[in-house]
């Protein structure tokens, strides 16, 4: 048995664990993140980072983008296909074990430490320090290897094995999605396709495609899984009715919490970020944003908050949360849209076709989130004349 002390530990190094340590890390606090084995750490991920997701991130992703997307393929359940385009780029394509590994360098080149371990067998926090008054949490790697620090922020995705073991799993639907990895070279007889979404192929919510380079991510999302279920056979004829072939590989189903307004956001010297903290939006499943806000959050939190001081600490969660507040009632917006939306097709993607799209898409490609652009279409000054506009402009359809 050994140990292993630092200020602070992050279990999980996808993106919310490595934006918290890389902001950590060059504030001069020490940094340990603690993994699964990198053959055990796949995450299924659909691979499309929104703009407002890249503007958050401190560092260039360029290296690892495999394709840019400016505009977007819609239909209702393969009918009345429209392509909307932007005047910019409204999305990045990514392969996640590329991204994960890109944004895990940056943290370690910034200073912070990362060991692999088998998982996590138990946490417990002291309320007081002798040597210096400071709580400490320490956590039980199932090798017997144990790390102590100040604080820890659990990064360790939806099904968290530091939440668990604090204070349960959430209670509350989760939204579903399965993918799968169609080779290029499968795609024989159709055209290369754009980024794509077929509302209503899926129950509930949408298929999707998304062109990779040397491979198309091909999936299916619902926003509520205990209503609607996701399946490999459904996935297997959805890639068939797309693309002509159904030879898909890594092949993945997975839970997408998009709870997060409604769960706890820390446990005494513990902060939860990204899945952990169920901060994905549930009208499109998408995580990475929230993901990158919460962990650069926590980070804030402890730096800005007393966290590294021994009379303030108790603030640091507090804090988290008020950093927070903005996103967690976008989820609740997004949750309750996502209900009415799913719900109510093909009503809602009408309205896409007739204008709706335009506001939306400008929004996405500045990097707004979809409250913000909200907000700025309906603002009295200019919602008038915006409108106007728009409705001088044809909806280019082309089915």
């Amino acid at each position: 048995m050994s140990r292993t002390d630092a200020e602070v530990v992050i279990v999980g190094a996808g993106p919310a664990g490595a934006a918290a340590a890389l902001d950590l890390a060059r504030a001069g606090v020490s940094v340990l993140m603690l993994d699964r084995p990198a053959e055990a750490r796949a995450k299924p991920c659909a691979g499309g980072v929104t703009i407002k997701a890249a503007q958050r991130l401190r560092f260039d992703i360029t290296p690892v983008v495999r394709e840019t997307v400016s505009g977007i393929t819609m239909s209702h359940a393969g009918r009345w296909v429209d392509h909307f385009e932007a005047a910019a780029p409204v999305c990045l394509m990514m392969h996640r074990p590329e991204l994960d590994d890109f944004c895990l360098r940056q943290a370690c080149l910034a200073g912070a430490t990362l060991l692999r371990i088998p998982g996590i067998a138990r946490i417990s926090q002291d309320s007081v320090s002798a040597v210096d008054g400071e709580g400490r949490v320490t956590i039980s790697a199932s090798d017997g290897q144990t790390f102590r620090a100040r604080w820890l922020i659990a990064a360790d995705g939806a099904h968290s094995p530091v939440r668990r073991l604090l204070i349960g799993q959430p209670g509350g639907a989760m939204a579903m999605a399965i993918e799968g990895l169609l080779p290029r070279e499968q795609v024989v007889d159709r055209p290369w396709p754009a980024m794509r979404f077929d509302y209503a192929s899926q129950a509930g919510g949408y298929g999707w495609l998304f062109p990779k380079g040397d491979h198309i991510n091909v999936g299916l999302y619902t926003h509520c899984g205990t209503r609607h279920a996701v399946s490999r056979e459904r996935l297997l004829a959805y890639s068939s009715e797309r693309l002509g072939s159904d030879a898909l590989e890594a092949i993945h189903g997975y839970p997408i919490p998009v709870r997060g307004d409604q769960q706890p956001l820390s446990a005494g010297r513990v902060l939860f970020a990204g899945d952990a903290a169920g901060l994905a939006e549930a009208l499109l499943g998408e995580g990475i944003y929230g993901a990158v806000l919460s962990g650069q959050m926590a980070a804030a939190a402890i730096l800005g908050g007393g966290g590294m001081g021994s009379d303030r600490g108790r603030n640091v969660g507090a804090a988290y949360a008020r950093s927070l507040q903005s996103w967690r009632r976008e989820l609740r917006l997004t949750r309750w849209l996502a209900s009415a939306w799913y719900r109510l097709l093909p009503a809602p993607y009408a309205l896409l076709r007739m204008g709706l799209h335009k506001p939306l898409m400008s929004g996405f490609s500045e990097g707004l989130t979809l409250a913000q652009s909200k907000r700025r279409w309906l603002t009295p000054d200019t919602a008038a004349g915006r409108r106007r506009a728009y409705r001088q402009t044809s909806v280019g359809r082309r089915d």
